[in-house]
């Protein structure tokens, strides 16, 4: 099983090539109703984490493939945010190219790979929706992704007015010219124009959902008001007509 998560904050340091951030986060509800608590992780940190004796420590990976590791975890724990980790990328090119990709901030975005425990799930009701409950899980990674699983288009249920298309346009400007930029620096492997493609494709989708976004229509009681004034108006003004006729 392999869950996306909210953009948490990601550091890097490229004379270290040591990276800092967050795994997973605390109480999100994802797109399979999943919500991971607190203390989900403290029992595979203490058997597979970076400071067990396990031959199969958890790795850090890039999109969950085995066989595309790209650093060494060094810390790993749980704090109020979530899953914080310390990793030190490989010194091979796909290390330091996910190195230069954190730190250009091309990469933001991590998801983890891991086995659910059947008791330690559990459903609970919020208004008209079924959530599962996740307090333990088996963790085995933590990957590296572009864009999670929801993010074909923008979450437009959000979007209510013409500032809030503004603050979505400003993001997807921000995002080119990160992009922009890395393509003019040259410096990551040529492998890697694949996934500037898929990129740019995301960005344009966002940019055509916007442009076709319709503001939502008025309260209907408040369109009535102006109506019902108007209608009146018009009453009185045939009447006062009539008295003068008469």
């Amino acid at each position: 099983m392999s869950c996306s998560l909210p953009i948490l904050e990601v550091k890097a340091d490229s004379e270290s090539g040591i990276v800092e951030g967050y795994f997973s986060g605390f109480n999100n509800v994802d797109s399979d109703k999943d919500r991971i608590l607190s203390g989900a992780f403290s029992k595979s940190i203490k058997e597979h984490g970076p400071d067990s004796s396990s031959n199969r420590k958890i790795a850090h990976l890039a999109y969950h493939d085995t066989t595309r590791p790209i650093g060494v975890i060094q810390e790993l724990k749980e704090d109020s945010q979530g899953l914080y980790f310390r990793s030190k990328m490989g010194s091979h090119t796909e290390g330091q190219d996910f190195l230069k990709m954190y730190q250009e901030g091309i990469i933001r975005e991590h998801s983890i790979g891991f086995n659910y425990v059947a008791d330690k799930i559990k459903q609970v009701e919020e208004g008209e929706e079924q959530i599962w409950d996740i307090s333990e899980v088996k963790l085995w990674e933590g990957s590296a992704v572009v864009f999670g699983a929801n993010s074909e288009t923008p979450n437009l249920s959000i979007v209510k007015s013409q500032d809030d298309i503004n603050k979505y346009l400003e993001e997807i400007n921000e995002r080119m010219e990160v992009f922009t930029k890395a393509l003019a620096d040259g410096k990551l492997s040529e492998k890697y124009n694949n996934l500037f493609t898929l990129e740019l494709m995301q960005i344009q989708k966002e940019y055509n959902s916007l442009l076709t976004f319709e503001e939502p229509l008025k309260d209907t009681l408040q369109e009535q008001e102006p109506n019902l004034k108007d209608q009146q108006k018009q009453q009185e003004e045939e009447l006062r007509t009539k008295l003068n006729l008469l």
